[in-house]
């Protein structure tokens, strides 16, 4: 199911950088300092890659289940459509606490936490909800052609959703970032 090979790859990398947005959390709480660029680039990482993941699936892949009787009046499928506003919420709130952060407001890195940690606990949740029970829903529901049409509309769609300048940067963060945290551990 190439369909559900996208997806499913794509929250591996999801949760690689959830994992370091919360030692991000994690260190800010301990009144460590975290590098400026870090944290705007895992921001950025969510911002740009997991919501276009989540606006592919919002555009592209709740439509067409929709036309089998699985639409937003479902609750799973209105469930994981909050979910998808309340982490773009999350994301907003995240880049102003590190505007404030930058700026050197004193309350900004325990309220970047907070709203780190909140956005770690809904994505890993979402997530979760999606492998576990939605993709598999979908596979199920969706003929072969429609699987088909999606996974090629997802492919296209990542390429374009993320600037191409960008792509390589994304990738060095999920290489490197995960192995500045075990550091930060040790």
């Amino acid at each position: 199911m190439r369909m559900l090979e996208v997806l499913v790859d794509e929250h591996r990398g999801f949760l690689v950088m959830l994992n370091v947005l919360d030692a991000i959390a994690g260190r800010l709480l301990d009144e460590k300092r975290v590098p400026a660029e870090m944290v705007s680039g895992v921001i950025d990482f969510f911002e740009h890659v997991t919501d276009g993941h989540h606006l592919q699936e919002d555009e592209l892949l709740f439509p067409m289940m929709a036309q089998h009787g699985i639409g937003a009046d479902q609750s799973v499928v209105n469930a994981l459509l909050a979910q998808h506003d309340a982490g773009r919420a999350y994301t907003r709130m995240m880049r102003a606490d590190a505007v404030a952060l930058d700026a050197g407001v004193a309350e900004a890195p325990q309220q970047l936490a907070r709203d780190a940690r909140g956005f770690v606990e809904l994505i890993r949740e979402h997530i979760r909800i999606e492998d576990s029970y939605f993709y598999a829903l979908a596979s199920e529901t969706l003929t072969d052609a429609e699987r088909e049409t999606l996974a090629e509309a997802f492919t296209v769609a990542r390429a374009h959703r993320v600037p191409e300048d960008q792509h390589g940067r994304y990738r060095a963060m999920l290489a490197e970032y995960p192995g500045i945290v075990e550091f930060w551990k040790g």
